[in-house]
Formats: structure tokens, C-alpha cells, sequence
């Protein structure tokens, strides 16, 4: 019996811890665990880079450039084609109507098939200068496909910077209305106690107001560039979505005259003009060499029905013949236009002057691209110069603030004062977001004019922030 009685006593703890262990695992899966666990994992993140590699994934614009290069090689083929030998065939069921008396055709309805080989032997050049013309073709609109990722990227990191600078100046909103409203507070306190007249709460409650509009238009600026940012990448982002802050840009060596010399060396869209000029060259050989004769050898060959006749036709009556039709040729044709009414010289005339105009197109290109490495760097100078000084009027306007609160909380103040330091460092401290975020856009601008690409490594994953 005592034995027994373990024995069932095992058995009830072993059910019992079985049960708690089963409570503990349907209390995991419960919606409140999914809760919980999802408020350890906290909103979902986006980096710059991430927002980058989603906008070079979804973003309409690139995808519409990269059909371009597609077309592009499908004119290759099409140019490689001319030189290859051609093949046709033909087939015809012919009914015939009316036929004379004597006829070698017959006068049922009948099929025919036509073959017809042929092979271009000399064009004077057309066929190789234009498969040049189509690849250089090519290369021009791979080259604007790569400016375009580097136009998408620098899209991105301007309204990347927009959405933070933009969350920055809602914070300090939030943070001078705080202010604002415990100013009013002490004004009231010290109005109640007979120490302050009554135009410091007057004061005070304007200022809130005037604060608290402000903060209305951070919040709508905040809510406008998430929008910019979402239509850039292409994809909308769920509204609880966190930008995460990148390190501070680095202010790179300025040197104008080298930074245009990379620029013109490395930058797509130069790349593009600079193959367009090949491709104009090239289709201006196309066009001279129309003046050249053209040389193909082909072969053609018919199958025909058999038809039968009356060998009375000839003098054999009872009997008949039995005729076939089929036939073939081979045939070397040399073909040289000696006039054309000036269709040909027409032709190349047009093609030099698209020629020139890629020519001076470049030109231009090149003198605007020096133009804006210059500007580039200029507003990188003024930008870093812009951010020194903000940092310094905000190291002032923050110790004068103190002072005026100080000096006001002593009854040596006026509120007028505190009032007036705190509007300075306010706008101080906005016109430090401003600076920084100008910064950051002179950086990329930068990046941008020496056609610097500033897309991140493959395989980052960019679907945590996606709705």
C-alpha cells in the first residue's frame, strides 16, 4: 500500500507540472504575449540607407530608364540582323479564273510555296557602323540609367533629411511650448501674490499661443515630408516608422578644380553625351554609305503542282503529258544608286547636323557640370560656416535665457524679458535645424555634382518598414 501511495503521489505532480507547463505555453500564445512581445520589439526602423535600396527597388522612374536599355539592346539585335542571311517563305493556294484554251496551269485550285535565300555581301560599311551605332546606343542609356540612380539616391537623402529635420523642429516646438506654459504659470502664481502686474500673464498667454502655432506648423511640415518621402521611395511607410538619425556628414576637402576634373571623368550623364556624339559619328557613316553599291547573292525556288495535257496538243492523241513546274535561281545582284533626286545627300547632311548638336550639347554639358562642382562647393563652405555660427547663437541664447529666468524668478526681471530670450533661443535653435540640415543637403549636392555614387552594399533588408 505505502508503495502504491507514492506511486499515485508521482503521478499527481508529474500532472500537475504538466498542466502549469501547458498554462505557461497558452499564456505565451495568448494576443496579450503577441502584445507584449511587440512592445519589446518596439516600432519598426528605416536607415538611410535601407531607404535607398527601397527607392532603387520600387521608384517608377528608374524602372521607366531601365526599359530604355532594353530597348536599346533589342536594337543591337535588330542591326546584327541585317547581316545575317535571310530566309522566306511564301505559300499561295491559286484558284484559277478564265483560262485560255492551252494552259500549262491547272484548272483546279492549287497550292504554290516560294523559298527565298539571301545574303548581304557588301553595303560600303552601313551594316558595321550601324551595329557601333546601337551599341554605343546602348551605353548611352546605361549611362543615364546610372545618373538616375544616383538622381533617385540623392532625392532620397534630401527627403530623408527633410523628415528629420522636420521631426527635430516638432521636438523643439513641444520643448518651447513646455517652456511657454510653465512661464505662464509663474506669471499667474506671481500675479496671485501681488508681485507681477497683469501684462506679464497677458504676455505670457499670447506668447503660448504664438509658440502653440508654431508647433501646429511643424507637426503639418513633419506630415509633408513623410508624404515627399514616401512618393520618392515608392512605397508607403507605416506611420509608426522610425528614421534612424545617420552620423554627422562629414565636411570633405573642397578643391574646385579637382573635383571637376572627376567630375568630367565619372559622371554618367557626361558618359551619355560623350556616346550619343559616337552614335551620331557613326550614323553618319550609315547615311555616307548609301552612296556605295550593295551586293547580295540569293537563291530562290518554287514548288509548283504537276499539271497533265492532252497529248493531243501535240499530235499524240490517247496519251498525256505530265508537266512540272517546279523552278529555282540563284542570283548575285550588285545594286549602286546613281540618282536619287539628293535623297542620299539630304540624308547625310541631316545626320551631321545631329552630329554637331551632340557635339555642342556636350560642350554644354561639360560647362554646366563645372558650374555646378563650383556651386556645389560653395554652398558646402557656406553651409559648414552657417552650422558654425548656429551652434554659437544657440551656446548664447541658451545662457541668456538662463540669466533672463534667473533675473525674473528674483523680481530683478521683467517678463518682457524672459519673453524675448526665450523667442531668441528658439529661433536660434531652429536656425540651427535649418543649418544642419542645409549641411547634409550641401554634402549630397556635392556627391551629386561630382557624380559620386552613394548607394548602399547589396542584401540589406529593406522590408521592416514597408505597410
Amino acid at each position: 500500500m505505502g508503495r502504491n501511495k507514492i506511486a499515485l503521489a508521482c503521478v499527481m505532480v508529474f500532472v500537475l507540472a504538466l498542466a502549469a507547463f501547458a498554462a505557461a505555453a497558452a499564456e505565451d500564445a495568448a494576443p496579450g504575449g503577441e502584445a507584449a512581445l511587440g512592445q519589446e520589439s518596439g516600432p519598426p526602423t528605416l536607415s538611410l540607407d535601407e531607404a535607398i535600396s527601397l527607392a532603387l527597388e520600387h521608384n517608377p522612374q528608374l524602372a521607366a530608364v531601365e526599359e530604355d536599355i532594353s530597348s536599346a539592346r533589342q536594337t543591337v539585335l535588330q542591326a546584327v540582323a541585317v547581316a545575317h542571311a535571310h530566309l522566306d517563305v511564301t505559300t499561295m493556294r491559286m484558284t484559277p479564273v478564265d483560262l485560255p484554251e492551252f494552259s500549262f496551269q491547272s484548272p483546279d485550285s492549287t497550292w504554290q510555296t516560294d523559298f527565298s535565300l539571301s545574303q548581304l555581301l557588301y553595303a560600303g560599311g552601313a551594316v558595321g557602323k550601324g551595329i557601333d551605332a546601337a551599341k554605343r546606343h546602348v551605353a548611352s542609356a546605361q549611362s543615364i540609367y546610372e545618373r538616375t540612380r544616383q538622381q533617385i539616391a540623392f532625392k532620397v537623402r534630401q527627403a530623408y533629411y527633410r523628415v528629420l529635420t522636420a521631426e527635430e523642429q516638432v521636438q523643439v516646438s513641444e520643448e518651447v511650448v513646455n517652456s511657454a506654459k510653465e512661464h505662464l504659470r509663474v506669471a499667474r502664481l506671481r500675479y496671485d501674490a501681488g508681485v507681477a502686474p497683469e501684462f506679464d500673464v497677458l504676455a505670457a498667454e499670447a506668447y503660448v499661443a504664438r509658440v502653440e502655432q508654431a508647433l501646429i506648423a511643424a507637426k503639418t511640415e513633419l506630415s509633408i515630408s513623410r508624404e515627399a518621402l514616401n512618393t520618392v521611395l515608392g512605397v508607403r511607410l507605416s506611420d509608426d516608422t522610425r528614421l534612424v538619425a545617420p552620423p554627422t556628414a562629414e565636411i570633405p576637402e573642397v578643391d574646385p578644380d579637382t573635383l571637376e576634373a572627376e567630375a568630367l571623368a565619372q559622371r554618367p550623364d557626361i558618359a551619355a553625351a560623350r556616346a550619343l556624339v559616337t552614335v551620331n559619328e557613326a550614323r553618319v557613316g550609315v547615311e555616307r554609305a548609301a552612296r556605295k553599291p550593295t551586293i547580295t547573292a540569293g537563291m530562290s525556288y518554287s514548288l509548283r503542282p504537276k499539271t497533265t495535257i492532252p497529248g493531243d496538243l501535240f499530235g499524240i492523241p490517247g496519251s498525256e503529258i505530265v508537266v512540272s513546274q517546279n523552278s529555282g535561281n540563284i542570283v548575285l545582284a550588285a545594286n549602286w544608286s546613281l540618282f536619287n533626286g539628293g535623297e542620299v545627300t539630304a540624308k547625310i547632311r541631316g545626320a551631321e547636323a545631329r552630329l554637331r548638336r551632340s557635339q555642342n550639347e556636350l560642350s554644354a554639358l561639360e560647362l554646366q557640370v563645372e558650374l555646378e562642382v563650383k556651386s556645389a562647393c560653395l554652398l558646402l563652405e557656406s553651409a559648414a560656416a552657417q552650422k558654425r555660427a548656429a551652434e554659437k547663437e544657440v551656446e548664447q541664447a541658451t545662457e541668456a535665457h538662463r540669466i533672463a529666468t534667473l533675473r525674473y524668478q528674483e523680481g530683478v526681471g521683467t517678463s518682457v524679458e524672459v519673453l524675448d530670450a526665450e523667442a531668441n533661443l528658439s529661433g536660434a535653435r531652429t536656425r540651427l535645424n535649418a543649418a544642419i540640415y542645409n549641411l547634409n543637403l550641401a554634402v549630397a549636392n556635392l556627391d551629386l555634382a561630382v557624380g559620386r555614387s552613394w548607394i548602399p552594399p547589396a542584401g540589406i533588408d529593406v522590408s521592416e518598414g514597408q505597410r
